[in-house]
Parts: structure tokens; C-alpha cells; sequence
């Protein structure tokens, strides 16, 4: 079967395209020329920036902004626009953040937010309940689980619980 390199080109670029998923900046964020923490920042975003999100890598997002600016941002502090009903735009959003863990194709994981904290930071830590109620907009409802395992053929596993005294060390 030929495939002509003006089919491939074109399949190559709709397929790019289609992914580009517009969003919102949930926290003022630098954007960055590489997908690093250390990377140079191109400019500053402030809050509820709106995005064009045009690819993710491990962490970060690679975002086009409405002036046509292109880096990475915090994939953390990027919420994608709801596509339809509430459902799978939801749905797809907890996907994403459950690929937060994987940096590329190499199969390592990130560690985000733990580096650095000591333990009096964490003796002296408090919930931030103003925090947690910003994350009930990520919630999906068991109807919109169900639908998703559904959709993506995922099947019901047993799990058995941990006796407490299992982690006890002697």
C-alpha cells in the first residue's frame, strides 16, 4: 500500500491539531522555554490565563498562549476545558493527572512536591482546607467512573487490605 508523503503530512498534522485542547491556568505560572524547573522563563502568566495545551511531557505542559507564545507550564496548574457534558471532560482531566508520574518515553519517574521538606516542616504542616475545596472541581461522580472504565474496557479487581501489623517492623 503506497501512502503518499501529502497523505502522511496531513495525517501527521490533523492529528497534532486535533489533540490541542484548550485550558486554564488555575495559579499564576512561569513559562518556560523546556520542560525543567531550572529552564529560562519566556514570561509570567497570571490566573486564569486561557490556553491552547499542545502537548504534555511527564510534569509540564506545552501551552500556546492567546498572544501565540509557546513554552511549559505546570501541568498541576493547568485545568483543561470541559468538552461536552461535565463527564468526560472530568474524566479525561484525572486521566492526565495520572500520567503526571511518567517523564517521556524513558519510563522514570518525577518526584514533585516532597524534595526539600524536612521533618519539622511536616510536624508543623496543617490542612488547607481552601485548597481542598478547590480540588471538589475534579471530582467525578460514580456514574462518570463507571462510564470510563466502561469505555476503556477496564475490568473490577479484588483487592485484600493490609492488616496493620503487616508494616510493624520488630
Amino acid at each position: 500500500m503506497k501512502i503518499s508523503r501529502l497523505t502522511l503530512l496531513l495525517a501527521t498534522g490533523l492529528s497534532s491539531v486535533a489533540w490541542a485542547q484548550n485550558a486554564t491556568l488555575i495559579r499564576a505560572s512561569d513559562l518556560k522555554a523546556k520542560p525543567f524547573i531550572d529552564a529560562a522563563s519566556i514570561a509570567q502568566l497570571p490566573e486564569q490565563t486561557r490556553l491552547t495545551v499542545v502537548a504534555n511531557e511527564g510534569g509540564w505542559s506545552q501551552v500556546r498562549t492567546s498572544s501565540g507564545a509557546t513554552g511549559w507550564v505546570r501541568l498541576l496548574h493547568v485545568r483543561p476545558d470541559k468538552q461536552g457534558d461535565a463527564g468526560p471532560g472530568i474524566v479525561k482531566s484525572l486521566g492526565t493527572l495520572g500520567n503526571v508520574a511518567r517523564t517521556g518515553s524513558t519510563g522514570q519517574t518525577a518526584t514533585t512536591g516532597a524534595k526539600g521538606i524536612s521533618k519539622d516542616d511536616l510536624a508543623q504542616a496543617a490542612p488547607n482546607f481552601q485548597e481542598v475545596k478547590r480540588l471538589e472541581q475534579y471530582r467525578a461522580s460514580a456514574k462518570e467512573a463507571e462510564r470510563y472504565a466502561k469505555d476503556n474496557r477496564l475490568k473490577a479487581q479484588e483487592m485484600s487490605y493490609l492488616d496493620a501489623s503487616d508494616g510493624q517492623r520488630n
